[in-house]
């Protein structure tokens, strides 16, 4: 006889998690029935008219080329007018961030390496005598 449990979730969905014949606990997710909606890149992009593309993309590959900051400060520059001879509008910037997400670059990278705590280790010097020679012969360390 297989043994199991019911949650209850405050949504009103009731998964059943039965034990498999390994002693885990797993829940069947084919008898559930659920709808996901995915955004593609292709789908943000018919949002908008071909020009209004474009621009986004411009946009983009100039976020690339300063260097990746984040949106906001992308926007900062452009409406202080920090990037010259250039029509980045902030509209481009969160069109192109509509259309492909952030940028990954702008991400990836920002936080540093922590130094490790350092490791202490205590050297006994004064082991009994044979304890190495015991712990050897009874199939441990060698």
């Amino acid at each position: 006889m297989k043994t199991g449990f019911v949650i209850h979730k405050a949504h009103g969905t009731h998964p059943i998690f039965m034990t498999s014949n390994k002693g885990l606990y797993f829940s069947d997710v084919k008898i559930d029935i659920a709808h996901i909606m995915i955004n593609t890149v292709g789908s943000n992009k018919n949002k908008y008219i071909v020009k209004e593309y474009a621009n986004a993309c411009k946009a983009h590959s100039i976020q690339d080329i300063i260097r990746r900051p984040n949106t906001k400060e992308y926007i900062e520059y452009v409406e202080k007018r920090l990037i010259l001879n250039y029509p980045i509008t902030k509209c481009n910037i969160l069109r192109a961030e509509d259309i492909s997400g952030p940028n990954l670059g702008s991400i990836k990278g920002k936080t540093t390496r922590k130094a490790p705590s350092k490791v202490i280790l205590n050297r006994v010097d004064d082991l009994p005598e044979g304890m190495l020679e015991d712990r050897g012969r009874a199939g441990g360390y060698r």
